[in-house]
């Protein structure tokens, strides 16, 4: 007996597995793409542009993204993609290594925590949701850093970068929205 005639023969894992392949690189792109483009934002920013308050904008779009995406899509903001992004945060800061990333980490579990409840909120009141969460992790991170290097730091930085984490998130979530329906959702389907 041929293999052409073989009830199986009409199987062609190349072609079969070529189309699933590529779906699953697409999948893993778009998954990838939120936290890939906001660590290039910040190494961008973090370079020596010559652009002033470059570098103080770098935390607060980083709270912004891993909040947004942690929300509306939190296969594409993963534990370790927020990990790495804290840790980035650590090395352009020269903060203690682990501090930011630790952070983020709790924004990112409150906000999936939360995630269906802050979807249903009109965006004020989601803005209003982030400001208090992102200003809780600014005190956070005065509290570790003060702690971690055993003196009170400045306490003016820490107001400054609340009121400038707050005031980024308005534009970041509507590039975001823009982003979310315009690119396909790695999300599993049910």
């Amino acid at each position: 007996m041929s293999s052409d005639h073989h009830p199986q023969s009409h199987w062609h894992p190349d072609v079969r597995s070529a189309p699933a392949l590529a779906q699953r690189l697409d999948r893993l792109a778009m998954r990838l793409l939120p936290g890939g483009l906001t660590a290039l934002v910040a190494a961008l920013l973090a370079a020596p542009t010559g652009i002033p308050g470059a570098i103080a904008l770098i935390p607060g779009l980083v709270m912004a993204s891993v909040f947004f995406w942690s929300v509306w899509r939190p296969a594409s903001m993963s534990v370790p993609v927020v990990f790495f992004l804290g840790l980035l945060l650590d090395l352009i800061g020269f903060a203690p290594l682990g501090v930011s990333a630790f952070a983020f980490l709790l924004l990112h579990g409150v906000a999936v925590h939360m995630r269906f409840g802050l979807m249903r909120l009109n965006f004020v009141t989601l803005w209003l949701a982030f400001t208090l969460l992102e200003s809780g992790i600014c005190w956070l991170l005065w509290f570790m850093v003060s702690s971690l290097s055993f003196k009170i730091m400045p306490t003016a930085p820490v107001i400054f970068e609340c009121m400038l984490t707050a005031g980024i998130y308005p534009p970041f979530a509507a590039l975001g929205n823009w982003a979310h329906r315009r690119f396909s959702n790695p999300e599993p389907q049910l």
